[in-house]
């Protein structure tokens, strides 16, 4: 397993259990002091580690994938994203590494293409483990300054999930079935439609979702948990259904309306929940505005009921992009500026 030892790594201490001073931010690494990374150039943003050791890495801004192989580094891809730097949502913003890639090789990534705002749209694609052989898997997907979603994720079954968000100047679009935007999508892996979505020849699996920035799927049960980021309110940890509406923008939070889902977890003051991971069956995600790693303990027949929700890192404010678990059995997170290998806390008695 590589060590990360790029500009933009260093470990980190565990957080306390709750009630325990938090700790200062992450010691640096040892190695040679490299420039920090700032938000208009780099942007790391998610992780995908392969069962024989390679992780790959994607920076939002610059559009482009890394592959570490033994502590080896090697740019294999730059996509041509749209050319906009700055406090938005628009770039590479998702990667996901095929069912079988010790196989196949293939990774599918999220990206904004277009030369200006004028013209931009999201897109899927496939390309090979050295960045070459580039497929448009799932085009159009629609475009804003801000929530684009772009999170990918596979479900057991090999389907491909696919996180969009939607603009606030076209939010009812989230409620409108013939839009891609405020969905969750789900395709096949050539990008064909799967016979059993819930709604004839679309990839639409569900929809009334403002802006989705996590999917992760439960070891036990295979449904979808997603982080939703709400408005001013509602942050969402939702369980997806086929077919389910989730409200935007009618609704937020545990509307208690039997036209939409509830969420199973939900944030007011908002803390804009992040990429998740489930390991050991909890549920760990980010939480951008707090700097943090949430686990949430889910238990039930369909585990939709969070019993305990523990901050088990806690960085800098305005932080975390995304919590993920390698291959190395380490978690870790992506800021704007770096990568943190850290340790969970203990859960609080």
């Amino acid at each position: 397993m590589p060590r990360f030892h790029w500009p933009f790594w260093r470990p980190a201490r565990p957080a306390p259990a709750a009630g325990a001073a938090a700790p200062a931010q992450g010691s640096e690494s040892v190695l040679p002091a490299l420039p920090t990374m700032i938000e208009d150039f780099g942007f790391p943003i998610t992780l995908a580690f392969s069962n024989d050791g390679r992780v790959y890495l994607t920076e939002r801004i610059t559009g482009r994938v890394w592959r570490i192989d033994h502590e080896e580094y090697r740019l294999i891809k730059t996509f041509s994203v749209v050319p906009l730097i700055g406090h938005n949502e628009t770039g590479l913003l998702g990667m996901a590494l095929d069912p079988d890639f010790e196989t196949t090789g293939y990774l599918y990534c999220y990206y904004t293409a277009g030369t200006s705002e004028k013209d931009f749209k999201n897109r899927v694609v496939r390309i090979s483990d050295d960045g070459t052989n580039e497929v448009i898997v799932l085009d159009d997907i629609p475009a804003g300054l801000i929530h684009n979603g772009g999170i990918l994720a596979f479900a057991p079954d090999k389907t491909l999930f696919i996180g969009v968000g939607v603009g606030n100047d076209v939010k009812e679009q989230a409620q409108n079935i013939h839009s891609l935007a405020g969905k969750i999508l789900r395709i096949n892996r050539d990008g064909t439609i799967p016979g059993d979505n819930p709604f004839p020849q679309s990839p639409v699996y569900s929809y009334g979702h403002r802006n989705i920035f996590g999917i992760a799927f439960h070891p036990m049960t295979g449904k979808a948990y997603v982080s939703d980021v709400g408005p001013d309110r509602n942050d969402e940890i939702n369980i997806i259904e086929k077919g389910g509406n989730y409200g935007w923008p009618d609704v937020t939070g545990i509307a208690q309306d039997a036209r939409f889902m509830n969420p199973i977890q939900a944030y007011t003051p908002t803390i804009t929940p992040t990429q998740n991971v489930f390991v050991d069956a909890d549920l760990y995600f980010g939480s951008f505005n707090e700097g943090s790693v949430h686990r949430l303990t889910l238990s039930g027949s369909n585990y939709d009921t969070v019993v305990k929700d523990d901050v088990v890192f806690k960085g800098p404010p305005y932080g975390v992009v995304g919590v993920f678990y390698g291959s190395d059995q380490q978690f870790y997170v992506t800021t704007p500026h770096s990568i943190i290998q850290f340790q969970p806390a203990p859960s609080a008695p």
